[in-house]
């Protein structure tokens, strides 16, 4: 091979080896002690927001309605619905013109998707099924409650319930394959919040002889090599037996009704994300309503990846990457703490939009080292905006407004991404979440014991006396030995001594939030109490680097 020659034959590998990774579909990764998102190559944080259920029917309110307003607040990606019943409207005839037209427009705004499959069940009812599907009852069969009424819900032990379901996701998927050049599309939700009402289990004649079957094997292997580290739930049903039917290995109630009906979906929607991803293969997750406390399965939609349930589906979906919860009420953290594992990457595809989701988006992020957080209808927010800069004036022809939490919260995030992204999977970062009734934390990070308190804890905040105190939600990064990046709103930091010597703060400096990372101000006076905090007042949303020093 002469000299031009072995040139030539070096260009070509470079260039396969370029293509290749740019045909490579996004993809989720172990990342040290957490997981990326992996984009078109590199890792990508979903500032997302979710759609209310009908606000994609139509190319024209997608694109004049719903883009706008989400663009506005800082989000770069939506999770978007995608309709049995309007892209196969006739049994075998597909119609993907509005999937198409909505990737056009969203890769037209740098707006990435992750498409929410609306198949067989959208909130436990099959809703959004074909009307040739619904209508012809013997072909497609029901769910039956105890008393033997049929419901409005698909029976997962039918399978041509699970045939049709699963050709027209697979079609989905060939779709997004041949039109998607961008990456437009980075992950899919299958199904969406799958559970069972009114009663923990389907009572039809199909389901009842799957209840009275013998467990399957794959379950109870797993059971048995996870033993040690099952969810408590789990152990105390599963009574020690490897074989048998569901009432023989896990007794004889609701409670095992509910984790018959938790693998039976999981298996279901296994075969869905097994045949989409043979054709395309894109991460996909499957969502869960939680349960409210206080309620037994039936009373709250059954047999979902809930906490106590999480290991069942693991057993019976292991082509689905991670599962997620929807957050509406409750305690955020004891929620998300239940689906922080090592084997389930983390990710909020839902939580109500409210004055908590910006403060909850940054914990997400710190604490979790998230792939996402996603606050539900964002798109009907009528959000405008003050520039998210502190000390930048508003110029004249800028309309003055109000800067929701949300917003401030993703432009914070979008501007420290590259320190998020660094210390991603490491025990370099850490997250805060402050409220009246937590209202400090500690962590010890870089070496330091550091405690986090809420911005009101200091008599002179304004908010001191309120009964009532502000979510505060804060990301802290340890960049280089003894730096930190502070990323966040209404928190103050303090440094422990360790013993033998004490703590000093040697330069506190202001980071700009308009995406240029240059110093405003330097805050080493009344900002830190004069050396004694690193403080971002409530109601700011600031990004502030500072450096330590012991003495």
């Amino acid at each position: 091979m002469n000299k031009l020659t072995y040139i030539l034959f070096l260009i070509f590998l470079v260039f396969c080896a370029f293509d290749t990774s740019a045909q490579e579909p996004p993809k989720i990764v172990k990342h040290g002690n957490a997981y990326q998102l992996i984009v078109n190559g590199k890792p990508f944080l979903m500032r997302a927001g979710e759609l209310g259920n009908s606000n994609a029917s139509t190319k024209e309110y997608f694109e004049k309605n719903v883009v706008p307003n989400l663009l506005k607040q800082n989000i770069n990606t939506a999770l978007i619905p995608v309709y049995w019943d309007l892209i196969e409207p006739q049994e075998g005839k597909f119609d993907f013109s509005l999937v198409g037209d909505i990737i056009k427009i969203s890769d037209a705004n740098n707006l990435k998707i992750v498409f929410l499959w609306f198949g067989a069940w959208k909130n436990s009812m099959s809703c959004y099924v074909p009307s040739w599907v619904k209508k012809d009852v013997k072909r497609f069969p029901r769910a039956e409650s105890k008393d033997g009424i049929p419901q409005e819900i698909l029976s997962p032990y039918a399978k041509e319930n699970l045939d049709m379901d699963k050709k027209a996701f697979c079609k989905l998927l060939e779709f997004i394959k041949q039109n998607d050049k961008n990456q437009t599309v980075v992950m899919i939700q299958v199904e969406n919040e799958i559970a069972m009402l009114p009663n923990a289990r389907d009572y039809s004649k199909t389901a009842t002889s799957a209840w009275k079957s013998t467990v399957p094997s794959v379950l109870m292997d797993y059971l048995r090599t996870h033993k040690n580290t099952l969810t408590d739930s789990i152990k105390k049903y599963w009574n020690g037996n490897l074989t048998g039917s569901w009432e023989n290995v896990f007794g004889k109630s609701i409670y095992a009704e509910e984790i018959f009906t938790a693998w039976s979906y999981a298996v279901y929607t296994q075969e869905i994300a097994k045949a989409g991803k043979k054709i395309y293969n894109l991460p996909m997750y499957v969502n869960c309503a939680l349960n409210r406390p206080g309620k037994k399965p039936g009373e709250y939609p059954s047999g979902g990846p809930l906490p106590h349930l999480i290991d069942i589906w693991k057993a019976g979906a292991p082509s689905i990457e991670m599962l997620s919860p929807d957050i509406y009420f409750g305690d955020f953290k004891k929620w998300t703490s239940a689906y922080y594992r090592s084997d389930n990457p983390f990710f909020v595809p839902e939580h109500q939009y409210d004055a908590t989701a910006g403060a909850k988006a940054l914990y997400a992020f710190g604490e979790y080292h998230g792939l996402g957080f996603s606050p539900f209808s964002a798109e009907t927010k009528q959000a405008e905006f003050m520039p998210p800069v502190l000390g930048v004036t508003i110029e004249k022809t800028e309309k003055k407004g109000s800067l929701t939490e949300l917003p401030a919260a993703y432009n914070l995030i979008k501007c420290a991404e590259k320190y998020i992204i660094e210390a991603n999977g490491s025990d370099r970062m850490r997250g805060f979440l402050l409220d009246t009734i937590n209202q400090r934390d500690t962590a010890t990070i870089g070496g330091y014991k550091i405690v986090a308190k809420h911005d009101y804890t200091l008599g002179w905040s304004a908010g001191a006396r309120l009964p009532n105190w502000n979510t505060e939600g804060a990301i802290l990064i340890n960049t280089t030995s003894d730096e930190f990046v502070l990323i966040g709103s209404g928190v103050v930091l303090n440094f422990l001594d360790n013993g033998k010597q004490r703590v000093g703060i040697l330069e506190i400096q202001e980071i700009a939030t308009d995406g240029s990372g240059r110093t405003i101000r330097y805050l080493n006076g009344d900002e830190s109490h004069q050396g004694r905090h690193v403080r971002i007042p409530d109601g700011e949303w600031g990004i502030q680097k500072f450096k330590l020093y012991r003495y």
